[in-house]
């Protein structure tokens, strides 16, 4: 046992549940370890802390969750990278952008770029038909080769159809928008929602099925309030973490 859990214990004796007593313990040692470290084992943590295998497990579940550990079968469980700060929810930014202004390799995989029938919220956002033609695009996007965001985006088809000729892998799809299509996105509203990953989901951001994921659903607009974009987003819960400012209102100056 590392000497920055050796001098640790747990008290009894306090109403604090055990678990949760172990799990601040974890997170000021997970401090004083470097991204990829290999944490003690299950039971190792319950010899020396003298609690049971479950107790530990509700600990290591949750650091999980909260994505301060990963496990890997066979093998163990690591320490995990910091989560990337989001500040998707406050500027209207093209992702790329936004990436490489925080210092990281931003990447996108195209999944799908075709002309689809509207679903009926896709319908309900742009005042058409279920079934109406819309562009769709599905892209993967990735930061220094790890997945990070699954975003599934539909646009208006009688404006936007030639979009689908340029390679939206290396072009920022805003960028093409504004500069070929002289459309610039003004404001936008946006739902956040937690979620559990699907089967599809997982597999495709290489996170286990039932993981946490963050969704966010995006209606962009031009000037003029009309709908040009609705994008549904679905992010690994243990790679990002989003920032809000919220002011009050009515407030006198």
């Amino acid at each position: 046992m590392r000497r920055e859990l050796a001098d640790k214990s747990i008290d009894k004796s306090i109403p604090i549940p055990l678990y949760f007593q172990l799990k601040e313990i974890l997170l000021g040692f997970l401090e004083t370890l470097d991204d990829g470290d290999l944490i003690p084992t299950e039971v190792e943590l319950c010899e020396h802390f003298d609690i049971s295998r479950p107790t530990v497990r509700q600990a290591i579940n949750e650091l999980v969750t909260e994505g301060h550990i990963i496990r890997r079968k066979g093998k163990g469980s690591f320490v995990t990278r910091t989560k990337i700060k989001q500040d998707f929810l406050l500027v209207l930014e093209s992702f790329n952008t936004e990436m490489q202004q925080k210092g990281l390799e931003p990447e996108t995989r195209l999944l799908s770029a075709v002309i689809r029938g509207a679903s009926a919220q896709a319908a309900e956002v742009f005042g058409i038909k279920t079934g109406d033609d819309l562009v769709f695009i599905s892209r993967l996007r990735s930061i220094n080769k790890e997945p990070i965001v699954l975003v599934n985006t539909w646009l208006p088809a009688d404006r936007f159809t030639p979009i689908l000729e340029h390679d939206l892998e290396v072009e920022s799809l805003y960028t093409v928008m504004e500069q070929q299509f002289s459309c610039v996105l003004t404001s936008t509203k946006r739902m956040l929602e937690a979620r559990i990953a699907g089967n599809f989901e997982a597999e495709t951001l290489s996170i286990e099925p039932g993981d946490p994921i963050q969704f966010i659903e995006t209606i962009a607009c031009e000037d003029d309030g009309a709908p040009v974009e609705f994008s549904l987003a679905y992010y690994r819960g243990d790679r990002n973490r989003f920032s809000l400012e919220v002011a009050r209102r009515g407030v006198p100056a």
